[in-house]
């Protein structure tokens, strides 16, 4: 596939836009000292030399899982190393399970009427005030 280029040729004086002539009066007379300084601020700034490492590494990481060879893996087998509970947790946990459903299941009808005893009362007010006035 070739490309051809054409060469582009700059327009000619008669062929360029006419400035009005109070505007190219204005422009000659221009004086720039009357002008305020500006501050440049730098909007895209240059990655540090750290980006360009950590970029670098990035880039070394991905070309290395792309060129990776699969035919060089050996083939194993996996052996499962999950513990199985032995018979003493096992019947622990069938005695947490009938407490827990002993707790669900319970009948609160058997269960007697029952009167609660103060038997270290808070003191009256008038307790209160013969203490405060002793005092």
């Amino acid at each position: 596939m070739g490309t051809s280029y054409q060469k582009m040729s700059s327009p000619t004086k008669t062929e360029l836009p006419k400035v009005p002539t109070p505007l190219k009066n204005e422009l000659a007379q221009f004086d720039s000292s009357k002008m305020k300084h500006a501050e440049t601020l730098e909007k895209n700034q240059l990655p540090s030399k750290d980006d360009v490492q950590q970029e670098k590494v990035h880039n070394s990481m991905l070309t290395g899982v792309e060129g990776f060879e699969r035919s060089k893996l050996k083939s194993t087998e996996t052996q499962e190393k999950g513990v199985l509970p032995n018979a003493d947790v096992i019947q622990q946990e069938k005695g947490h399970q009938k407490l827990v459903q002993g707790i669900e299941n319970f009948d609160t009808s058997n269960l007697k009427h029952a009167e609660t005893q103060e038997k270290n009362p808070l003191p009256t007010k008038e307790a209160i005030a013969l203490e405060k006035s002793a005092a």
